[in-house]
């Protein structure tokens, strides 16, 4: 989780182009031997008593976001702190709502989605307790919230009135459109401590670009391929994300100031989901058999983080986020022959 503060500036986005991105061969990595020397520990967050549990965030303190099923079959968003959870409530009450906890921040705070009456859902800012914040929107019916700074910036996404879906920034009580590079669609994923945003925006083509928002513009990466989103930032403005080349495989990448990194190797299909301020990149990796494995991409090594609640081969984990104290969350989904199950996970690296 790196968190921070964003300024948008007032009047519209202006769209700036960044010299056009070096794509560097997939980096060469050897493969931790798993799991007689993982290299980690795990920590089994769980559910809130149903079937599915899922970490989505952690902040530099190891307090963490996520959403969970419960023994009525709802869902509820929770903060995580040393193994007591936090259940939040929607904004609504009754029957069939539901919320979703996302992003973080070191003081605590937790944004997110709730479900919203009928066929509607709403960004929420939760300060602890019962103090909820409706976002709103943007104009339209739906929006959400992916990540909050220790500055309390809130950004996500929303509907727009004319039915598009544009990356927004919320600042005490006004949501701000922060635009797309010409295309109807743009998603704000995560804010660093120097106030740039990333995330991913469709051009006049209709392509997908991972972007970020900097100082009041909408920048292209220019990723050098067919599609790319932008999905994790650090501090030193490395950004991580997925792309997908001609032959229509997803590829995890590393952007550090121009240079595409990719991060894959053989036909796996890669995706990166968060780097911290080490440099360390978390993510999934599906192999040639179907298997999906929580990845860990540090100093020239690829550790896979097999190990679960459930210790079983049909074990399937996914590692979302990072902090500086390099604990990682994710889930960790398994089929125990009668019913299938997700758990929210914590994996402390060791190594």
């Amino acid at each position: 989780m790196h968190v921070g503060r964003k300024i948008v500036a007032s009047g519209l986005l202006v769209v700036s182009l960044v010299g056009l991105s070096q794509l560097q061969a997939p980096a060469v990595y050897a493969q931790t031997p798993t799991p007689t020397n993982p290299g980690y520990t795990s920590t089994t967050i769980g559910s809130l008593g149903g079937h599915d549990g899922f970490a989505s965030d952690i902040n530099d303190f190891g307090r963490v976001s996520g959403y969970a099923e419960t023994e009525s079959s709802d869902y509820r968003g929770f903060m995580w702190r040393r193994g007591t959870k936090t259940e939040i409530s929607p904004l609504l009450s009754g029957e069939n709502e539901k919320s979703y906890a996302y992003g973080i921040n070191d003081t605590g705070y937790v944004v997110g989605k709730s479900t919203f009456g009928h066929d509607q859902t709403r960004a929420f800012y939760w300060r602890g307790g019962g103090n909820k914040i409706n976002l709103g929107t943007l104009g339209g019916t739906n929006s959400s919230a992916s990540d909050v700074s220790n500055g309390e910036r809130v950004i996500g996404t929303s509907d727009t009135a004319n039915g598009e879906s544009h990356a927004f920034m919320w600042y005490r009580g006004t949501m701000t459109d922060l635009g797309t590079l010409g295309g109807t669609t743009s998603s704000a994923n995560e804010i660093n401590d120097h106030k740039v945003i990333v995330g991913s925006s469709t051009n006049a083509n209709g392509q997908n670009r991972a972007v970020i928002w900097k100082n009041g513009q909408i920048i292209d990466l220019n990723v050098p391929a067919i599609q790319s989103f932008g999905n994790g930032i650090n501090n030193h403005e490395q950004i991580v994300g997925t792309m997908v080349l001609t032959d229509g495989i997803p590829r995890a990448f590393v952007w550090d100031d121009g240079v595409t990194t990719d991060l894959s190797t053989g036909t796996d299909y890669t995706y990166a989901n968060d780097i911290n301020d080490a440099g360390i990149v978390v993510g999934r990796t599906y192999d040639d058999a179907g298997n999906a494995k929580a990845t860990v991409w540090r100093n020239s090594t690829v550790l896979y983080l097999w190990e679960g609640s459930s210790g079983m081969s049909t074990s399937r984990t996914n590692a979302v986020a990072i902090n500086e104290a390099n604990q990682v969350v994710g889930y960790d989904d398994y089929d125990d022959t009668f019913y299938f199950f997700t758990d929210a996970m914590l994996w402390q690296l060791t190594d």
